[in-house]
Parts: C-alpha cells; sequence; structure tokens
C-alpha cells in the first residue's frame, strides 16, 4: 500500500505570483487600448499607432512576467524590455500631436508612466542574480 505524504515530485514546482500576472497585465492592456480606440482625438491615425505600440510593450511586460513565473520556460532577455522601453517611449514621444496637447497629452501620460515604469522594473529593477532559468547574463544580453 503506497502512502501519499502531499509533498509534490522534484520535477513540479508551483507557479509564482508572476505566471497569474503575466495575463492579468495583458488582459488589461488589451481592454484599456480595445476601450479608447475609438476616442475622439485630434490625429484618430496617431492615437491607433500609439495605442498599437502602447499594448505592443504592454505584451512584452506580460511575457517578461507569465516566462518569469514559470518554473522550466525560456527566458526573455532583457534586451527584449528594453526594446519594449524603447517602442513604448518613442510611440509617445511621435504620435503626441504638439501643437494641440489637450486631454492626448493626459491620456498618453496616464497610459504610458506606469507601462514604462513597470518596464524599467522589469529589466533594471532588483531581483536574483540566478533563477531556473540560470544566472542572469548582466545588461550586455
Amino acid at each position: 500500500m503506497e502512502v501519499h505524504t502531499g509533498t509534490r515530485g522534484p520535477g513540479r514546482a508551483p507557479l509564482s505570483p508572476a505566471a497569474v500576472g503575466g495575463p492579468v497585465v495583458l488582459v488589461i492592456g488589451l481592454t484599456l487600448a480595445l476601450v479608447a480606440w475609438n476616442d475622439p482625438v485630434p490625429d484618430p491615425d496617431r492615437h491607433r499607432i500609439f495605442l498599437s505600440l502602447w499594448l505592443l510593450g504592454a505584451a512584452v511586460l506580460a511575457v517578461r512576467l507569465f516566462l518569469d513565473g514559470l518554473p522550466s520556460a525560456p527566458f526573455l532577455p532583457r534586451c527584449a524590455v528594453t526594446f519594449g522601453i524603447g517602442v513604448v517611449g518613442a510611440a509617445s514621444a511621435a504620435t503626441m500631436p504638439w501643437s494641440d496637447l489637450g486631454s492626448v497629452f493626459w491620456y498618453q501620460l496616464w497610459f504610458s508612466v506606469p507601462l514604462l515604469t513597470g518596464l524599467a522594473y522589469a529589466a533594471f529593477g532588483p531581483g536574483p542574480t540566478t533563477s531556473a532559468h540560470g544566472p542572469d547574463p548582466g545588461p550586455d544580453n
């Protein structure tokens, strides 16, 4: 007769909260982009370009969180997250109607700053030097 002790086998590690947080970030980002898609703005094309690139940045953060939370998944390198920072920052600056800021400035500010903060923390924040994915390759990856 076999007795079960309630412990997991050595090959199965529990999911971390980041594995759940990644899909949550993606759903929130997609919801924000879809809700704001048809907003009355001075230039709808620039607005939609911003939202598309912003959503790409949100997806990069979501993938990073999700993969970091899985016990045995490929590692998303820091350069991918810094690429997301560049995409969101460039989209914010390039699609801003500088001659008529108005509400566009505020929604781009409220959309971009939290996402850029999350991306920066994911790329450069404190973290373990080793993980389930091996040693952190450092800033040169």
